[in-house]
């Protein structure tokens, strides 16, 4: 098929076989099949969002309705979500490396004085060795829920290094080397040198981030907490291979 200028379309051109006579949308088979703005404003925005502009700002840049903008911004970080469950090497540690991991609480801010707001756990674990780590929503710190997201995502023989959380003490039986700093006492474990001081900065560098494209609608939080995540695994060159298919702007 080649491109050839049709002016009856909003994109001005089509895709056109010259043999069968069969035309075919220019969107069909990418993301800007289902919109109405233009290709050109769709990728203005998309710049927008990788630049980190907020939505009213991007929807003065790019003269489309902030209202579209913000669907677009919701939009690409669903594709963020689906990228990080479709990657298929999504594990972290291994033997001779550490993992740190915590809990942390995230809630809303306050928009009305007295109005209280639900808190949210969230747990996280950093290798220390990639640079990398995995966030997510939980409703609770037990060892029911905080264990099974450990296996799943920590290799057996990883030396995990936490705080002395009851939930933690089955780590040994599940095959991983535990080490505990008792965070009452000392920031660093004077006798093991055990300490979480890389994972609580990668949560300054969570909380930082989601604070600054914060929205008032709370079920943005999870697609935020991905978004998050995709992109920092952007300097790397697998992810950033996984992260430029996971957005394809050709038609096969």
């Amino acid at each position: 098929m080649i491109i050839i200028r049709d002016n009856s379309r909003k994109e001005k051109f089509i895709f056109h076989c010259p043999h069968c006579k069969f035309s075919q949308s220019i969107r069909h088979g990418s993301f800007f099949q289902e919109s109405h703005l233009t290709i050109a404003e769709i990728l203005y925005v998309t710049f927008c969002w990788a630049a980190k502009i907020p939505p009213r700002s991007a929807a003065a840049a790019c003269d489309v309705g902030e209202e579209s903008i913000s669907q677009w911004y919701s939009f690409i970080r669903e594709k963020c979500s689906n990228s990080l469950i479709q990657c298929p090497n999504y594990t972290f540690g291994g033997p001779g490396v550490v993992v740190q991991i915590d809990e942390s609480l995230v809630a809303k801010r306050k928009y009305h004085v007295g109005r209280d707001v639900p808190q949210q756990w969230v747990f996280g674990l950093y290798d220390t060795n990639t640079k990398l780590g995995h966030i997510q929503l939980v409703d609770d710190r037990s060892a029911q829920t905080l264990l099974p997201i450990i296996r799943r995502f920590i290799q057996p023989g990883t030396s995990i290094y936490s705080d002395q959380w009851p939930a933690y003490g089955q780590l040994r039986n599940m095959g991983y080397r535990h080490m505990t700093v008792n965070h009452s006492q000392n920031f660093v474990d004077p006798a093991t040198g055990t300490c979480t001081n890389s994972i609580e900065a990668y949560w300054s560098r969570v909380k930082r981030s989601i604070r600054l494209h914060w929205l008032s609608d709370r079920d943005q939080l999870p697609l935020r907490i991905d978004e998050f995540l995709c992109r920092d695994r952007l300097p790397t060159k697998t992810y950033r291979a996984a992260f430029e298919e996971m957005l394809p702007l050709s038609v096969n």
